[in-house]
């Protein structure tokens, strides 16, 4: 199974290209989906969290207080590691589960990855080429902005907590640059697509949507 991790930076419109690529038939796993999964109520993965961040990790309803643990890893590399040795494993065995599961249905033989931090986590070691959706860190940041109701200053950190943009360009092997319109996205969507499915001997817009099980 052939895989193509998608990536990109915060507010540069991966889940647009996504949505883009579920229409043209693309299978996706939803690393993020994944990891929201390992943390639900009750999970070996949240008990995990709980009892190195403490009993406010949990909300009355028994989910994870994001809000809490955000505010406990943002800025402390200590803390954002210790959350990650916990959290990065159970994550990864999810991912290569789902991975399985589709190669054992063996009607494509490519699947998309779709996750943010693939180049800070190192998963693209993993992978077989990278897609990287790009916007210029100017353009980056005033998405954010609007999107999230940040500051400057609040948004640049943010951005600042994520392998540069420009970065992640240089290691892409497929560039989606969304910094314009839309139709113009969708439109290098489209040509992307069309050639990986003629790499692999395929007609494009032939495949019907799937989603992982």
């Amino acid at each position: 199974m052939y895989r193509i991790g998608l990536t990109g930076g915060i507010a540069s419109g991966k889940s647009t290209v996504t949505a883009m690529l579920r229409t043209l038939g693309a299978a996706v796993i939803d690393c993020d989906g994944l990891a929201r999964h390992v943390v639900r109520p009750s999970s070996p993965g949240l008990a995990a969290v709980a009892a190195a961040f403490g009993p406010q990790t949990l909300l009355p309803d028994g989910t994870m207080d994001r809000q809490y643990i955000g505010a406990c890893v943002f800025g402390d590399d200590g803390a954002k590691k210790k959350l990650e040795q916990i959290l990065f494993p159970l994550i990864m065995e999810e991912i290569d589960e789902h991975i399985t599961a589709w190669e054992n249905n063996a009607k494509y033989p490519f699947i998309f990855l779709d996750m943010p931090l693939l180049f800070e986590i190192k998963y693209d070691a993993y992978v077989d080429e990278v897609w990287l959706v790009y916007v210029d860190p100017q353009t980056q940041l005033c998405r954010l902005m609007e999107r999230n109701g940040y500051t400057e200053a609040e948004a640049l950190s943010r951005m600042r907590a994520q392998l540069p943009i420009t970065e992640k360009r240089a290691l892409a092997q497929v560039i989606i640059d969304n910094t314009g319109a839309v139709d113009a996205t969708r439109e290098q969507v489209r040509h992307c697509w069309n050639r990986l499915m003629s790499n692999f001997g395929l007609q494009g817009d032939s495949i019907e949507t799937q989603s992982i099980p």
